[in-house]
């Protein structure tokens, strides 16, 4: 009898231990998922960087300038998904003022193409990170578009240098549902990466994977999304030249 209840209480120790030692392994798992994620999130930065850009094609930042510098512009097939595109350029202003041209919402409206609204919802770009809002009217028959976005800004040297990256990316906000009017576009990935060539000059890379939604087919999507890069590094070079 004494021997049967060692048995029985070595083997509740043993069950006890063996549970204790799961919810532990659970806890470790649950700890190490903030940084998984993170470290996803950074491996599908760098596969963006690094994979399979096809040159789309090299033209003047500014046409009819002579020595102007060049715009190139290239493009990524991601399979199941609407192509990515990529555009590389210099531009002859400094690092910081591209930058709030790039994130502070008045400037934006300066600029970017058909954009009629950019409400900052939260947040500053001052701080870092923000949320905002942006309406787009379009050409007939093509809907109005808008979306709702998170940004950040992050600040680090390059070869002793200084660099900013923006990134930029699609969120649902309980302020600002999809409305009736316009199309809801998504925004997986935007990415405006400055590097700092001199106090006057600054190397600009601007990279897009945007899905404006609606019933639109992908390969439209694609041809409509083909010069964004280009348009957008000159519009941007253009309103530093007149700001």
């Amino acid at each position: 009898m004494y021997k049967q209840w060692l048995r029985l209480s070595s083997q509740g120790k043993l069950k006890k231990k063996e549970n204790q030692t799961y919810k532990s392994t659970v806890v470790q798992d649950l700890l190490l998922i903030p940084n998984t994620l993170c470290l996803i999130k950074h491996n599908n930065y760098f596969y963006m960087k690094t994979t399979n850009w096809i040159k789309i094609d090299e033209n003047p930042l500014e046409p009819g300038v002579h020595n102007s510098p060049k715009a190139i512009t290239e493009s990524k097939d991601i399979p199941g998904e609407i192509r990515m595109f990529r555009g590389t350029t210099t531009i002859a202003y400094g690092i910081v003022p591209i930058a709030k041209a790039v994130c502070e919402p008045k400037a934006r409206l300066k600029w970017v193409e058909r954009m009629t609204e950019n409400i900052l919802i939260e947040g500053n770009p001052d701080d870092g990170k923000w949320l905002s809002y942006e309406a787009y009217d379009l050409v007939w028959p093509v809907s109005n578009r808008d979306y709702v976005f998170q940004q950040t800004l992050e600040k680090s040297l390059n070869k002793e240098k200084n660099r900013i990256i923006v990134k930029v990316s699609s969120i649902e906000h309980p302020d600002f549902p999809e409305k009736t009017n316009r199309v809801r576009g998504k925004l997986p990935t935007c990415v405006f990466t400055l590097d700092e060539v001199s106090e006057k000059e600054t190397h600009l890379e601007v990279m897009v994977q945007v899905d404006p939604g609606g019933s639109i087919p992908g390969f439209i999507k694609n041809i409509i999304q083909k010069g964004w890069s280009l348009k957008t590094m000159r519009a941007l070079n253009n309103y530093m030249k007149n700001h």
